[in-house]
């Protein structure tokens, strides 16, 4: 045989084992949606039916709002002398949900607020294997977090506000604590993600489809982003973990998100005006000529990590905004837990 016989032999070997791997890999694929099909099920048999609010009469009031609530970086499942599940519920159920709700009846009394935008920004969950010492800093495992006490909590919360409105929109996008592994050598697509999980597993216990579509649930599985259309504008909604470098202000790297906004303007074709992000744990806002971005808080408190590695750790907080349709964001409240 010639040489170029056995070199020809030789890539057909390799390729052939390429193939058998790639089959593998996709044979494994299907089988984790399998396995976390299976597990939303067998952890949804149990729950009981959620009680429906009733719907709020037809306001006559003829100045129109849209409330926006902005919700992220709960790292429910995260564990610290100030930090843990009953101190995230009594936060959300408690605190926040009590002057959310204060705040748009207030609103109200003056505005026809029928209309509710829930965000859930990412980082929902704390999840386990973001670093390798994470195992050891949380209080339950990733299984614990995604299919029953971070899904609890958002669907509790979205039923409590809905009693308000006659409309009720929740849009999610994933988190960098949802992944699973850490950022470099995790060989998973990046749409496997236990946030996603958890949102999936929050929309059944909410069972939206028993509401005559009075709630919305998208859960965006294969995109950084989502686009949401408030009025006539639209929100650019990421988790924030998108932006690289270090510097800037408090620990969020402003050049990084001002070059991409300015860039995103030309290379994502749809027209947006306000950029909501979380992931820094830092409510702050900034802008850049017509354009806003809102990033928000967190409700975590402590952490050996933040202190060591950004030496900062932060008051708790969330973000609540009410839309005008024609003229965007009208006023902007940062809600401190």
């Amino acid at each position: 045989m010639k040489k170029e016989d056995f070199q020809e032999m030789a890539e057909v070997e390799r390729l052939r084992r390429e193939l058998d791997r790639a089959n593998k890999v996709v044979h494994e694929m299907a089988g984790l949606h399998d396995v976390v099909r299976d597990v939303i099920l067998s952890a949804l048999r149990d729950v009981q039916p959620p009680v429906v609010p009733k719907l709020p009469p037809v306001s006559k009031k003829k100045r129109k709002e849209i409330a926006v609530i902005h919700l992220s970086d709960w790292q429910i499942g995260a564990l610290t002398d100030t930090y843990d599940l009953t101190v995230a519920r009594e936060m959300i159920l408690g605190q926040l949900l009590d002057v959310v709700t204060k705040l748009i009846r207030e609103r109200q009394m003056v505005c026809d607020v029928n209309e509710c935008v829930v965000l859930l920004g990412g980082d929902m969950v704390d999840g386990s294997a973001l670093r390798p010492t994470q195992a050891w800093e949380v209080e339950s495992t990733v299984y614990t977090q995604a299919v029953h006490d971070c899904p609890r909590l958002m669907a509790d919360f979205v039923l409590g506000i809905t009693g308000m409105f006659r409309k009720v929109r929740v849009e999610c996008v994933r988190g960098n604590h949802g992944r699973n592994g850490a950022m470099k050598g995790n060989w998973n697509p990046a749409s496997v993600n236990w946030d996603s999980v958890a949102y999936e597993t929050a929309k059944h216990m909410v069972k939206p489809e028993q509401l005559d579509g009075r709630i919305t649930w998208h859960n965006e599985v294969e995109t950084f982003y989502r686009m949401v259309p408030v009025g006539k504008h639209s929100i650019f909604l990421t988790h924030g973990d998108v932006f690289r470098g270090s510097g800037g202000f408090a620990g969020i790297p402003v050049y990084s998100i001002v070059k991409k906004m300015a860039r995103w303007v030309d290379s994502i074709p749809d027209p947006w005006a306000v950029l909501m992000m979380g992931h820094y744990h830092n409510p702050t806002s900034l802008t850049v000529g017509s354009r806003t971005c809102y990033i928000n808080g967190t409700t975590k408190r402590g952490g050996e990590w933040e202190l060591e590695e950004l030496a900062m750790s932060t008051r708790p907080a969330q973000r609540l905004q009410f839309w005008d349709e024609n003229h965007g964001v009208k006023s902007d409240h940062v809600i401190w837990l």
